[in-house]
C-alpha cells in the first residue's frame, strides 16, 4: 500500500467502507449488472428491490454507487432525474416506518447490573478468571455507554491512554474523532463519579483486572482468559448487550440494540428536568432534530397534560398568576460562509424565534424589546435558555455567527 493509498484509506471509517463495498458487490454480484452504470439500469435496480428491501438500504447502496462513480471520474447516474423520480415513487408507495431501539430504563440499568455484580462475585468464589474479567468488562461497557450515551463505535474506539481520571468528580474519556466530528479536532468526554452505578468505579475495577497500559479499552476476552489486541468490533456490542438482558432476565430483549443505552439516558435526563441545551451539550448532539428523535414524552396520549389544564384556574386568573418581565435583546449576525445570509436569518428570527414575545423594534435595527411571561425565575430562565438555542440553530442554518446580549433592566438580569 502505497503512502496515498494509506491516507486515502483513512479518510474514510472503515464501516463506511465495508458498507460501500457490500453495496457495490450487491449490485454486481446479485443484480447481475456491471459499473459503470446508467441511470435506466439503476431505476430497474431500484424498482426490482423496492418491496424487498427498506428506502433507507435503497439510499446507502444509491450512496455507494455515488461514490465509486465519483472515485472512478465518471458521470454519477444516481443524481439523474429518472432516479430521483423512482426513488420518491417507491418512497410513496412504500413508505417505512422508522424504527428506533427501545430506550433503556433505569430500573432495567439496575437489574443488568445487579446480574453482573452476582457473576462477578461468582467468578471469585470459583477463581474463574476469564468469567470475572468478562463481567468486569461488560459492566463497565454499559454503565458508561449509558451515562455518556455513547454510541457501539464510540465504546469500540475507547483507548486506555485517552482516560484521565479526576480524583473526587469523575473520568475525561478521550475519543481523537467521532461521527459528529467530520474534521477529526476530537472530544473529551467527562463522566461523573457517582454514589451507585458509578461508571468511573466500573471503569477503574475493569483495568485493574485488564492490567494493560495502552490500546483498546474494551477487547474481547476468550472462555480461557486470553486478552484480544484489537477492540471489540462495533458490531458485536448489540448482541452483548441483548445477550445480557436476556441472562438478567429482561423481557422483550429483541427490541433493544447499542441505541437503547443512548435513548435511555436521553430519556431519563429529560424526565429529571434537563433542559434541552444542557442534554444536548451532554450528549453531543448538534441540532435540535437529533435531540428530539431520541426523546420520549413521559405522557404520549396527552392525558396528564390534558387533565392538568382541565383543573387549571381560567385563564383571566392564570394571567394573575404570571410574572410580567420586560427584556432588551442586542442581536448581532455575521457570515461566516460565502453562502451567508444575513437577512434571511433575522427574517426567520424575527418571524419565528421572537414573535410569540410581542417584539417590538429598538432604536437601533439589530436592537428589540421583548416581554416574558413566567411563573418564577427558574421558568423564565429556561425560557431564556430555550430561545438562545433557537437564535443560534436559526443563525447556523444560514451560515451565520451570532453575537446575542439579553438583559432585563428592571432586575441587571442579562443573558449572553
Amino acid at each position: 500500500m502505497t503512502k496515498v493509498d494509506r491516507y486515502l484509506q483513512a479518510a474514510t471509517r472503515e464501516h463506511t467502507r465495508r458498507s460501500y463495498q457490500s453495496a457495490v458487490e450487491h449490485f454486481e454480484v446479485a443484480w447481475g449488472s456491471v459499473l459503470p452504470t446508467t441511470a435506466t439500469e439503476l431505476a430497474r435496480y431500484l424498482a426490482h428491490y423496492a418491496e424487498t428491501l427498506a428506502i433507507t438500504t435503497l439510499k446507502q447502496r444509491l450512496a455507494a454507487l455515488s461514490r465509486w462513480h465519483q472515485a472512478q471520474g465518471f458521470a454519477d447516474p444516481t443524481k439523474a432525474p429518472l432516479v430521483r423520480q423512482v426513488l420518491k415513487g417507491i418512497r410513496e408507495l412504500h413508505p417505512e416506518k422508522a424504527k428506533q431501539a427501545k430506550p433503556l430504563q433505569l430500573n432495567v440499568l439496575e437489574q443488568m447490573i445487579g446480574y453482573l455484580d452476582q457473576q462477578a462475585r461468582q467468578a471469585m468464589q470459583t477463581e474463574n478468571a476469564a468469567m470475572h474479567l468478562r463481567t468486569t468488562r461488560d459492566k463497565a461497557l454499559v454503565l458508561m455507554g449509558f451515562w455518556r450515551a455513547f454510541r457501539s463505535d464510540e465504546l469500540s474506539r475507547l483507548h486506555i491512554e485517552h482516560l484521565e481520571f479526576v480524583p473526587g468528580e469523575g473520568m475525561i474519556a478521550y475519543l481523537p474523532r467521532n461521527k459528529t466530528d467530520p474534521t477529526n479536532q476530537g472530544q473529551a468526554f467527562r463522566l461523573p463519579e457517582l454514589r451507585r452505578l458509578c461508571p468511573v468505579e466500573a471503569c477503574r475495577q475493569y483495568l485493574a483486572l485488564l492490567q494493560q497500559s495502552s490500546g483498546p479499552l474494551f477487547r474481547a476476552v476468550t472462555r480461557w482468559g486470553a486478552v484480544s489486541g484489537t477492540p471489540l468490533r462495533a458490531d458485536s456490542i448489540i448482541p452483548l448487550l441483548r445477550q445480557l438482558l436476556q441472562q438478567a432476565r429482561v423481557d422483550d430483549v429483541a427490541l433493544y440494540s447499542s441505541h437503547s443505552l443512548r435513548r435511555g439516558f436521553a430519556n431519563w435526563a429529560n424526565q429529571q428536568g434537563w433542559s434541552l441545551k444542557q442534554l444536548m451539550e451532554h450528549v453531543g448532539w448538534r441540532d435540535v432534530k437529533s435531540a428530539m428523535r431520541y426523546l420520549e414524552s413521559s405522557d404520549p396520549f396527552s392525558q396528564q397534560a390534558i387533565d392538568h389544564a382541565l383543573a387549571l384556574p381560567a385563564p383571566h386568573q392564570v394571567q394573575n398568576l404570571l410574572n410580567t418581565h420586560v427584556l432588551e435583546l442586542q442581536l448581532y449576525l455575521q457570515p461566516y460562509h460565502q453562502r451567508g445570509r444575513t437577512t434571511a436569518a433575522r427574517q426567520h428570527i424575527e418571524r419565528y424565534c421572537l414573535k410569540p414575545y410581542a417584539i417590538t423594534r429598538g432604536s437601533k435595527p439589530e436592537n428589540y424589546v421583548l416581554t416574558m411571561q413566567a411563573r418564577d425565575r427558574e421558568e423564565l430562565d429556561g425560557m431564556v435558555d430555550d430561545l438562545l438555542l433557537q437564535l443560534h440553530d436559526a443563525a447556523k442554518a444560514n451560515h451565520c455567527m451570532v453575537e446575542i446580549s439579553l438583559s432585563e433592566p428592571a432586575t441587571g438580569s442579562v443573558w449572553n
